[in-house]
């Protein structure tokens, strides 16, 4: 009897604790499902034919929760960043001219390797007349992290592009190799 009153109150403790969908959601959990299959020998009926076997615990407690540190995540995201080069050329949206910062431009007095950033405020497109807003930067994308742009042999620094080329090249490489193997006499 004292056994059966325990069982009430820890009930309504729980009821209390999680609420009434909470609580059937974890007595959800202690439901074990196990699925066999058996393959049946008659060889009209290849499918196999699947059989349930539920069990169901007596206790209430919750299931313990794994807590992810949303700090550490934000941190593992901000290194998962590819490294982007600018390569100081930058495009007009509107017609395309593209002005090259090793380059300059000789309409408008501005000597080579002068910065898009530091041009005047009255620098205009050449070709259509458009503001600098109306430009934007032309980037690569290194494939690779920016945090591990330092380890290796330079093949970090490499575009993916480069990266392809380097290993088709170095394959096609060492099969014209070997196949010269056959004209030596």
């Amino acid at each position: 009897m004292k056994h059966e009153k325990r069982k009430e109150r820890k009930g309504k403790r729980d009821v209390l604790r999680y609420g009434k969908k909470r609580q059937q959601q974890l007595l959800q959990f202690h439901h074990q499902i196990f699925v066999t299959i058996s393959y049946p020998l008659d060889y009209y009926h290849p499918t196999p034919t699947r059989h349930l076997a539920v069990s169901r615990d007596d206790t209430n407690t919750p299931l313990p929760q794994v807590e992810v540190e949303e700090d550490t995540i934000e941190k593992r995201r901000e290194e998962e960043k590819f490294a982007v080069l600018n390569t100081g050329i930058y495009e007009c949206r509107s017609c395309g001219y593209k002005y090259d910062e090793s380059a300059g431009d000789p309409s408008y007095p501005i000597p080579p390797g002068f910065q898009f950033d530091k041009l005047p405020q009255d620098w205009r497109c050449p070709t259509c007349g458009a503001a600098q807003s109306f430009f934007e930067s032309k980037m690569v994308e290194i494939a690779g992290f920016a945090q591990n742009q330092q380890y290796g042999l330079g093949g970090n620094a490499l575009t993916s592009g480069q990266k392809t080329a380097l290993i088709f090249g170095t394959l096609f490489f060492f099969f014209m190799l070997f196949l010269s193997g056959y004209f030596i006499q």
